[in-house]
């Protein structure tokens, strides 16, 4: 909200001269009354920084120069950072408090376009059911009766205790339950669980590795649901999901992606994505991309009535790590959602009612639940009692697919 209802707009201009137009939408105070600061951003890191002036009248724009840097066309992905701080404290805001801000893409580099390394020497076998590979220390299997990863190891360790499944649903929020959508589009919780495996196909090895493809049927609903593992040369595996709705009536998707599950030791949490804050397709201006650190156990925000929570949109990249630096990093090879909480939707997931649950009344888990999304649904909130979220922000598509690389790391 406070992003929303800012007083002071940034908008590009001509950013390779560095001029954005500053707007002031005070009705008394002079932009004088502020310092303003750029930072330009690497890969979501920290690259440059610089102070500026704007002195600006009410309801006036102007364009202001700042002494950027040149951009380099190196292939890195860029971003301009710019805020606005009190510059004198008042009785009840301290000084340096930031009041605007704001975010816009720099220079014509883009995550993805920078070319991934998939380099080493794979190795892979089939014995009845089961093919198994390895590439230098990462090692592998995948059902081939029912279609899943798993024994998925580095080194002799694995942080998974379940392997990518499909995911469609998530904790109604308040906002749901007022447009019932755990009502209406109830078939979904549980429609992952009953999958029967169409077809199972392997293809020969290639440059870039070895591709599985899983053809499921989801039981319950009679959709088919399509999963490709690509076993690259390094041992990662890319993984790529797909349904198709057509010609069935279904309700809307609360979310399409995967969720799986790691050991509770997998604690610390990094990504280039947008944050700190949780946010959502219709909750994100507010948050920047960057990378940013943190802990599962914060994850979870304590809403009064538990309820979906912790996602974060724009995502690039993620890892989840243990102590000594090992664990999994999964990258998108488009942008991704996704949230790693010490909860399963069901824990959060009150029924078809809304109950009158607290904080208390659920127990956080040891281990981590991961949900890698292609997105979910937006949160509304035009009004709680009826009105569902933009149409831009709901999942209304027949079909939906997205890829994800799930990478082995460690020091």
């Amino acid at each position: 909200m406070k992003k929303i209802y800012q007083y002071i707009h940034f908008k590009e201009k001509d950013l390779r001269k560095g001029i954005v137009t500053v707007r002031n939408l005070y009705d008394f105070t002079d932009l004088d009354d502020y310092d303003f600061q750029w930072k330009l951003m690497k890969n979501g890191m920290p690259a440059d920084s610089g102070y500026f002036t704007v002195r600006l009248k009410p309801h006036l724009s102007k364009d202001v120069t700042l002494p950027l840097p040149e951009v380099p066309q190196d292939g890195n992905e860029y971003f301009l950072n710019l805020y606005a701080y009190t510059r004198y404290a008042t009785a009840l805001v301290p000084a340096r408090h930031e009041v605007a801000k704001e975010q816009l893409k720099i220079g014509a580099g883009s995550f993805w376009g920078q070319k991934d390394e998939n380099k080493g020497e794979l190795s892979y076998a089939i014995e009845g059911n089961v093919l198994s590979f390895a590439s230098g220390n990462v090692s592998g299997k995948i059902d081939l009766k029912k279609g899943m990863l798993y024994d998925y190891k580095r080194d002799g360790k694995t942080p998974f205790v379940q392997y990518p499944e499909p995911a469609f649903w998530r904790a109604p929020t308040d906002n749901d339950f007022g447009n019932k959508m755990p009502l209406l589009s109830g078939v979904w919780r549980t429609a992952h669980v009953n999958r029967s495996v169409k077809d199972v196909s392997v293809g020969e090895k290639t440059q870039e590795g070895v591709f599985v493809k899983v053809e499921w049927m989801l039981t319950d609903i009679q959709v088919p649901y399509t999963v490709e593992y690509l076993i690259r040369n390094d041992g990662a595996v890319v993984v790529t999901g797909s349904i198709d709705m057509t010609g069935k009536k279904l309700p809307e998707l609360p979310r399409f992606g995967m969720r799986m599950e790691l050991k509770r030791d997998y604690e610390q949490l990094a990504y280039y994505g947008r944050g700190p804050q949780e946010n959502y397709i219709d909750r994100c201006d507010n948050t920047f991309v960057g990378y940013y650190e943190d802990r599962v156990a914060n994850q979870y925000y304590p809403y009064i009535r538990p309820q979906e929570t912790g996602n974060k949109t724009d995502v690039r990249w993620l890892a989840l790590l243990d102590e000594e630096g090992s664990g999994v990093k999964i990258t998108g090879l488009q942008p991704l959602s996704f949230s790693a909480l010490h909860f399963s939707p069901e824990d959060l997931d009150p029924g078809l009612t809304r109950k009158m649950q607290h904080q208390v009344d659920v127990v956080p888990q040891k281990n981590i639940f991961l949900h890698v999304d292609l997105k979910q649904r937006g949160l509304g909130g035009d009004n709680s009692w009826g009105m569902y979220p933009h149409k831009e922000y709901r999942l209304l598509d027949n079909k939906y697919s997205y890829s994800y690389v799930v990478q082995l790391v460690g020091e």
